[in-house]
């Protein structure tokens, strides 16, 4: 009886500091076993052989099946077993694991394999992957891992390479239980929760990569993003599983249907897998007061670490009493985004080149922010700008119109006036000695988890000109058009019956807009579609992403994506020197389409403004949307007057103004003889110039009457 304890002791023993259970700690056929509980300076401990495994790349550790798991953040984690400590496999083997995948990998990625691979030039031993995707064939060895859809399988070197998998995709952010088992005389068969999910008739026997290391989560070499809209601008680089590996187990032998399925019963986790939801980032929710901050914008643990950066790479822009903001995030390489209340983002293009050699040039394929950043210019109760710089680039790091002689490439300057009533005007200016590019593209973003059609109507955009006509174009059917040559459907033929004004119908309170000058020219992105997917062309190359791709469809709704709605066509303008520059107006409304016609008068056909007293000139200037008033003498104590000729085409819709030279000093209005205390209605604020300061006023008033406007300086306590 002492002696049967005493090995009953040791079972126990063995099973505490193996991290295992009981079934599995009596199985000697194990030849592998990483469980993740002993994990010491960048190495995890195989618990069958003792060794330490070295672990690459980026990764943390948390609550798993039992005990510790590692996440994998999809890019750099990589844990290696060197060649002569693989264990020696028989002709049969099993591969168990668990995992709660965070999203689909960029191509196959393995759970365990050891592979020898050849080269990436090799035109030999080619295999054709589902969907016709064409990657590199190993000769010899295995491969478990998922594939870029989200299928579980087994590629193996048994009479030729040998691919299986399974017909159903992997869940999403779910524990699941993974198996293969290979027999010589039967084959190949894939188990999922304990469940036969897959199988394949091979007669052969397997061969073992013994020259090659054995990896988990990352291949042995760099492959290119599957499903690339351009492949030449497709390039390939090292990627890794995304999500949470555990219990990861190799047998000696094939395991038996009931016993895979014991397995998973034995092991199955109480808890969900502690993956944090996926939500890109706006800061806090809720309204706010109008003014932009720096901060530091956090997404997932993951993609937050691979970023070498302090507290204050991003920009936010909020406005009083709403909880729309702006968003200027590393994430979508800076290009702004406005985020509506329930995190619909809407965002839109850089400018833009393109060629047959690099594919698109643009800010997009810029994923480490190394030619893009952004800063607050000003920051007053008036109103905010916010400049974006960028330098726009190819996934081959080319750049566009590079001046052979001087190295000098495009480069862009764009600023981003916002004021308190949630409208902004984006004034993009192109320094290039090239021709003028493309700087517009309506696009929408997708959450993880999301589709196209979680975050628009099928009805997905209402055109309207300054007359107050409108039409909503859907997407239900086919692709709309709005346009054929030079007529305009829906609206007519004259220049002045050109829509102007076009909303987003997103899933939101509020909506996207977006106001042109009166020679735009809107047309629908028609191109790219893919029946069965979207009704819309949809990418998950931008943003979030790291890898060098110039376009890569959606296969699910796994990462954070973006698709296309139409081109604004804004036209350019010339500007001093060798420069281009292009204006036009966003914002979000609760209201109706046809309800911006005010709005989009005030700001194209602007009220004259006639000055009385106190100043020399008055400018209008389209790309601040305000007034300047030039001449103010500071020092001297006197009133500024002036008219502001407000009528039904050209109304009074919340004007602002620059007096320039105004002084470091408080400001006092009175509107038709009234005086409006500082507050909702007057907001003012003072921006520092070299050598003197300038005013910046705003006031809350819509009509279309003239009215009577006195500023006065007033000297602070």
């Amino acid at each position: 009886m002492r002696i049967e304890a005493w090995k009953f002791l040791v079972l126990i023993l063995c099973v505490v500091f193996s991290g295992t259970n009981i079934s599995r700690a009596q199985d000697d056929t194990m030849v592998a076993q990483w469980s993740f509980d002993r994990v010491e300076e960048g190495k995890v401990q195989d618990i069958i052989s003792g060794e330490k495994d070295t672990i690459e790349g980026k990764f943390r550790l948390l609550k798993g099946v039992k005990g510790q798991a590692i996440v994998m953040d999809g890019y750099t984690t990589c844990i290696v077993k060197q060649t002569d400590n693989v264990p020696k496999f028989g002709p049969d083997f099993t591969l168990e694991a668990w995992i709660a995948l965070g999203a689909y990998p960029w191509n196959w990625a393995p759970i365990v394999a050891q592979e020898n691979t050849i080269s990436m030039n090799s035109n030999q031993d080619m295999v054709c992957w589902p969907d016709d995707i064409v990657v590199n064939s190993p000769k010899a060895g295995f491969f478990f891992g998922i594939s870029p859809e989200g299928y579980l399988g087994l590629h193996i070197g048994a009479q030729g390479w040998n691919v299986c998998r399974t017909e159903k995709k992997i869940p999403l952010h779910t524990w699941t239980h993974v198996a293969a088992t290979f027999h010589q005389d039967e084959g190949v068969v894939l188990y999922v929760d304990g469940q036969k999910a897959g199988g394949m008739k091979i007669d052969g026997r397997f061969r073992q990569a013994e020259d090659e290391d054995l990896r988990m989560g990352m291949s042995h070499q760099m492959l290119e993003p599957t499903h690339p809209v351009r492949a030449f601008a497709t390039l390939a680089c090292w990627y890794s599983l995304d999500g949470i590996l555990d219990e990861v187990l190799i047998h000696n032998n094939a395991l038996k249907e009931e016993t895979i399925a014991e397995n998973y019963k034995a092991s199955t986790p109480e808890d969900k897998p502690d993956l944090p939801a996926r939500i890109m980032p706006s800061g806090p929710p809720g309204p706010g007061v109008f003014g932009a901050s720096y901060m530091r914008l956090q997404y997932y643990p993951e993609w937050d670490a691979l970023w070498p950066v302090s507290s204050d790479p991003d920009v936010v822009v909020q406005f009083d009493d709403s909880p729309v903001r702006v968003v200027f995030w590393r994430g979508t390489r800076y290009g702004p985004a406005w985020v509506m209340k329930n995190n619909m983002w809407m965002a839109d293009q850089s400018i833009e080149n393109f060629n047959n050699r690099d594919g698109c040039i643009e800010h997009m394929l810029d994923p480490r922010c190394r030619f893009s950043h952004v800063r607050i210019i000003e920051n007053t109760p008036a109103r905010v700008v916010v400049h974006w710089r960028y330098c726009p680039t190819s996934a081959n790091k080319n750049h566009s119109q590079v001046n052979p002689i001087s190295g000098w490439e495009d480069w862009v300057d764009e600023y981003y006036t916002f004021y308190p009533d949630q409208v902004g005007i984006r004034k993009v200016v192109l320094h290039s000695e090239g021709r003028s590019l493309w700087p517009e593209e309506v696009i929408a973003l997708c959450q993880p988890g999301q589709t196209p059609e979680d975050v628009v109507e099928l009805s997905a955009m209402t055109l309207v000109n300054l007359k107050g006509k409108s039409h909503t174009y859907t997407w239900a059917d086919t692709t709309p058009k709005v346009r054929e040559g030079d007529k305009y459907l829906h609206f007519g033929t004259e220049p002045e019956e050109r829509p102007v004004i076009m909303r987003v119908n997103m899933k939101s309170e509020c909506k996207p807009f977006q106001i042109f000058e009166t020679s735009n020219r809107f047309s629908i992105f028609a191109h790219e579609h893919r029946k069965g997917f979207s009704h819309f062309p949809w990418w998950n190359h931008w943003p979030v992403s790291q890898v060098p791709s110039d376009g890569r469809y959606c296969q699910a709704a796994d990462r954070a994506s973006h698709f296309s709605l139409a081109w604004g066509g804004p036209p350019a303008h010339k500007g001093k020197g060798k420069t281009y520059w292009w204006a036009w107006m966003y914002g979000a409304t609760k209201d109706e389409a046809v309800s911006l016609v005010p709005l989009g008068r005030s700001w194209l056909l602007p009220p004259k403004l006639i000055v009385e007293n106190g100043s020399e000139e008055a400018l209008y200037d389209l790309t601040q949307r305000c007034y300047v008033i030039l001449g103010f003498e500071n020092g001297i104590e006197k009133k500024l007057q002036f008219i502001l000729e407000g009528n039904p085409d050209s109304p009074i819709i919340n004007p602002a103004f620059i007096v320039e030279n105004w002084g470091n000093r408080d400001a006092e209005i009175y509107v038709n003889g009234k005086r409006v205390p500082r507050g909702k209605f007057f907001r003012y604020g003072h921006i520092r110039r070299v050598n003197r300061y300038d005013l910046v006023v705003w006031l809350h008033r819509e009509t279309d009457q003239t009215v009577e406007i006195s500023l006065s300086p007033v000297d602070g306590d």
